[in-house]
């Protein structure tokens, strides 16, 4: 039999108090920023793949560092660290969105494409939080 895929490391870029938050509790898609009133929850998790690969969306370390200037009360800037099973990420690329977002840079966990199942192994999986 052949061995299981490796996983793909996945980053983060947040805040340190939500770095430690998602890392010990999971990603959460009702999750709301401060202030933001009505606008809609989070609805998903977007990460990139941890690599250094070009992402259309920026990279992490700028998210966190542009987290940690809206909201400096949070501990600093942070990249949450993930390894995710490769059949976690195959569920992701076989959603076509996701995968077409997947091709510019950005992992987007939905509903749809991993996000519950990345919830559900969220404790088995090796994470980690890197202070910027």
């Amino acid at each position: 039999m052949a061995p299981a895929p490796p996983p793909t490391i996945l980053h983060h870029g947040t805040t340190l108090r939500r770095a430690r938050a998602i890392e010990t509790n999971g990603p959460d898609p009702d999750y709301r920023e401060p202030g933001t009133g009505g606008l809609p929850p989070a609805e998903g998790f977007s990460t990139v793949i941890g690599d250094g690969r070009p992402c259309g969306t920026g990279i992490p370390e700028v998210a966190a560092r542009n987290k940690h200037a809206l909201f400096p009360d949070e501990g600093g800037p942070a990249i949450l660290e993930v390894s995710v099973p490769a059949w976690i990420m195959a569920i992701l690329y076989a959603d076509p969105i996701a995968a077409g977002l997947a091709r510019s840079g950005e992992i987007r966990f939905e509903p749809e494409s991993g996000l519950s199942e990345l919830r559900a192994e969220w404790h088995n999986l090796t994470k980690r939080v890197i202070p910027l």
